[in-house]
């Protein structure tokens, strides 16, 4: 008989974006104090992340995985580490000559809970639990969970956190360098990056 558990992401992690910003905007902050420009964005930069939109947990922190037998909870280990078997690249550069898109960076830091999601298995096993990962310029994020290689479904109602702090750049994009999204719904690079895991095992 199958068991049921509730996956917990938990510790630190956070809010990310990157806009799209013009020529002008950049080079008038590329020198200014990081604080005076968090606080010149700090109300617009959600509304305008074209280019990223993300939230998630670090992928230094640790998912808490209970079991749950009728209306109990059961923790059954607080230290199941990320592996990621899949990641993409967000990253900018400090020259235009490089990446010709101007843009925004802007990261707001939280500890607490995240989100989660729940799995039904015979029994549960760390090795069989992976995540896709965003690589950014203010840390690694968490996207997506899967088990067994099949994407869980996100529950944000658990979510409850307190603010540590922001962060904010701006910079130039390449847009050859920049990995989005959709890059994690290839079913074909999911099976692949999974049988990667399942070999490194």
């Amino acid at each position: 008989m199958s068991k049921k558990f509730k996956i917990v992401a938990a510790g630190y992690g956070g809010e990310y974006g990157m806009c799209t910003k013009d020529a002008d905007f950049v080079e008038q902050w590329e020198d200014e104090d990081e604080m005076d420009l968090i606080e010149e964005v700090q109300d617009t930069w959600y509304d305008d992340a074209d280019l990223e939109h993300v939230y998630g947990m670090y992928a230094d922190s640790n998912f808490t995985v209970y079991e749950i037998k009728g209306e109990e909870e059961i923790e059954i280990d607080d230290e199941v580490e990320v592996h990621s078997f899949m990641s993409r690249e967000a990253y900018t550069t400090d020259s235009s000559n490089i990446g010709p898109v101007p843009v925004l960076i802007f990261h707001g830091a939280e500890k607490g809970i995240f989100g989660s999601w729940d799995l039904e298995a015979d029994d549960f096993d760390p090795n069989m639990l992976v995540a896709s990962i965003i690589e950014t310029d203010f840390g690694e994020i968490v996207q997506d969970v899967y088990y067994n290689g099949k994407k869980l479904e996100y529950d944000g109602d658990c979510v409850d956190t307190t603010g540590k702090g922001y962060s904010a750049k701006v910079a130039w994009l390449n847009p050859e360098w920049h990995e989005k999204k959709s890059t994690f719904d290839n079913e074909d690079l999911v099976k692949e990056s999974w049988g990667y895991h399942l070999e490194s095992l």
